[in-house]
């Protein structure tokens, strides 16, 4: 009798404990396992309409590599037009004293540089684009 080799995973908890951060307008913003979950909270014919609603246009910078950290550019390795490979070093933005390389995530072409060496980052702002 084939079974499946394995013990069945355990069942969830019957309660879960969660800590209250906040109150937002449309929901709560919960702590569980030391993990912060924003947790929208609607009527069902409020859900119900949501499938009229149009997607979120895609952000202008989808696919650009994004730095991970506020910092400083430190450092540009590409340039407009080159063809980059995956893990090919693109960059290095220095936060807190270290350096870190970032490298391409898949192949592609250069299509922008939106930061030049010296320029102080924000998390998540882009660094370098790429062609659709």
């Amino acid at each position: 009798g084939g079974g499946g080799g394995g013990a069945a995973p355990p069942p969830p908890p019957a309660t879960l404990v969660v800590q209250v951060q906040e109150r937002l307008p449309l929901g709560w913003r919960l702590c569980a396992f030391g993990t912060s979950f924003t947790v929208l909270a609607r009527p069902p014919h409020y859900a119900a309409l949501g499938v009229h609603m149009k997607p979120p246009p895609p952000s202008p910078f989808a696919g650009s590599l994004l730095s991970p950290m506020p910092g400083t550019l430190h450092s540009v390795a590409v340039e407009v037009g080159e063809r980059v490979a995956l893990g090919q070093e693109l960059c290095v933005v220095e936060a807190m004293k270290m350096q870190n390389v970032l490298v391409a995530e898949r192949d592609g072409v250069v299509s922008e540089l939106y930061a030049t060496p010296g320029d102080t980052l924000a998390a998540d702002q882009p660094i370098v684009g790429f062609e659709k």
